[in-house]
């Protein structure tokens, strides 16, 4: 037997069955390099199995499973040298397994199968903020508060909250079984939950915010439904009277570039630009999108943007900046100029792949670089880094959208860990309200609050006990890192969204954020500038 058959029977006896899988992933992530150029280095009908890298990587995972003290699975240090490549190449490369790429096609369906229930990390524990009327959750009897300490028998202690959401969300019509600890009951309550579709919105709210003019959630990132949802928000407010609208793009983490595309387009007349999308360094553009829509919405129009806002809705804010269209109301976006395509792997896997570059209709790029600080820094660092410009720009760019009328949140003197160390603890003080457990407060149930603030607000006594009561509250819990005496700048943040949290308590985050909305400095601001816009 020859030397090239004895490698065959090698790579199907030993080779295959264990790490076919990852020369799937190899091969797909290079197929974008052997699209645009061949590989003079790489004779045809050569077999991956003679490749000296990938049989260097066997012989070390082989090693490793032989000779490390602890005992280590293959698969597990396959997934880390899969994510460590891809990390090398960009931030936003990513291998999604089995379970990961269902939950990224389902949120990009705008659906999910769960109980409808909204959870996150409060401090070191996982809490429901908020309940859909009509979902599972709701019809269980979980509540705003619950604290989740197991989820089908396993203690949530040291989970993160992405570990209970993966959890609780499962196959629909499947059981799961929540077992959560509420203020003023004694001992755990367990509540076995039938999973089921929840819509997830891109519009996540609408509603007139002021009597001529609209506002739109649109932070629920760009999914299949977006634009539909988009044009169904604006034909029910123009229905109530609107003249003006405000669309709210904070914390958008973007989505599919397509749907960004059809957004924009509602907005922009016929031919003009919203993207161009580049290929690899010194490429011709592969495309450039344009609007075909005939009878564009011609109200006046203002966007919000943060650090949070990224991609596909970086596409729409730099398509109506540039064409004109809206004014840019608050921070600087978060500068992500790269598009992902989506390769399907082997047994329900995916690669998420970093393939092009796109521009504004002015030329400008927007994506800061990861280079300078490396992969933290660009994660967490706020625009310093001066980021590089695409080399086919037209116009300076890199470091995200720039606001035409730049504002920040609204925190005062507050840095941004204060403000959640006392969103944390507003959030612990509220759940002891809403059980009627903090003295002087102990009438003030949830409900109670919700309906008095709507009808005559929240009371000169309540306005007096409120504050004092959190004060004794933080005291008396030293764990949530609150000094005093608080000053009046954190006296007022606080009163604020104790106020939203009472809200959110008995009509969701939806009706909290309502609230939050009349005291958003951004918000005031576009109102102001919307104001002074001649209607078409």
């Amino acid at each position: 037997m020859d030397k090239q058959n004895v490698d065959r029977s090698w790579w199907l006896r030993e080779f295959a069955p264990k790490y076919g899988w990852l020369v799937l992933i190899l091969v797909s992530a290079l197929a974008g390099r052997i699209l645009y150029r061949p590989l003079p280095s790489d004779p045809p009908g050569r077999s991956i199995a003679d490749n000296p890298v990938v049989k260097s990587y066997t012989q070390a995972v082989s090693t490793i499973q032989n000779n490390h003290f602890k005992t280590n699975e293959w698969a597990v240090l396959t997934r880390t040298a899969i994510d460590r490549m891809l990390h090398s190449l960009d931030p936003h490369s990513n291998f999604h397994d089995r379970r990961q790429f269902a939950e990224m096609q389902n949120e990009q369906n705008s659906r999910y199968y769960g109980i409808g229930a909204t959870i996150n990390q409060r401090g070191s524990g996982i809490y429901v903020v908020g309940v859909t009327p009509g979902m599972p959750a709701d019809r269980a009897g979980i509540r705003y508060g619950d604290a989740i300490v197991k989820v089908d028998g396993q203690l949530t202690r040291a989970w993160s909250q992405s570990e209970v959401l993966a959890s609780v969300r499962g196959a629909r019509g499947t059981l799961v079984e929540i077992t959560v600890e509420r203020v003023g009951r004694t001992g755990y309550l367990t509540y076995e939950i039938e999973r089921d579709e929840i819509p997830y919105l891109s519009v996540r709210n609408f509603f007139m915010l002021r009597s001529d003019t609209g506002y739109v959630d649109l932070t629920g990132g760009f999914s299949q439904e977006t634009s539909s949802e988009l044009r169904e928000a604006i034909s029910e407010l123009k229905s109530q009277g609107m003249e003006r609208l405000l669309i709210d793009l904070r914390n958008n983490p973007g989505g599919l570039l397509m749907q960004a595309i059809q957004a924009s387009e509602i907005f922009l007349p016929a031919d003009s630009v919203i993207v161009s999308v580049f290929g690899r360094e010194g490429k011709a553009v592969q495309r450039s999108y344009t609007s075909s829509n005939q009878n564009p919405e011609s109200l006046p129009l203002a966007l919000l943007v943060d650090e949070g806002t990224a991609s596909a809705a970086e596409i729409m804010a730099g398509a109506l900046q540039d064409n004109g269209r809206a004014c840019i109301v608050g921070e600087e976006s978060f500068g992500k100029g790269l598009v992902q395509t989506v390769f399907r792997l082997h047994g329900g896997t995916a690669l998420s792949l970093t393939t092009a570059r796109y521009l504004t209709p002015k030329g400008r790029s927007i994506h800061r670089s990861f280079a300078v600080g490396g992969m933290y820094s660009y994660g967490l660092s706020r625009r310093d880094q001066g980021a590089a410009n695409d080399p086919a720009s037209v116009t300076s760019g890199g470091g995200g959208i720039t606001p035409d009328l730049p504002d920040k949140p609204g925190r005062g003197e507050i840095t941004a860990d204060e403000g959640l160390r006392l969103r944390n603890a507003a959030f612990q003080f509220v759940r002891q309200v809403s059980a009627g457990l903090v003295p002087g407060l102990d009438d003030w149930g949830a409900r109670r609050f919700e309906t008095s603030i709507r009808t005559r607000g929240p009371g000169p006594r309540l306005n007096r006990q409120l504050v004092p009561a959190f004060q004794a509250f933080v005291r008396d819990h030293p764990e949530w890192l609150i000094s005093e005496p608080l000053a009046s700048p954190l006296r007022d943040y606080i009163d604020l969204h104790i106020k939203a949290e009472m809200i959110g308590a008995s009509s969701g985050f939806e009706a909290a954020d309502r609230y939050l909305l009349d005291h958003d400095r951004q918000v005031v601001r576009a109102l102001d500038w919307l104001s002074k816009r001649q209607l078409p």
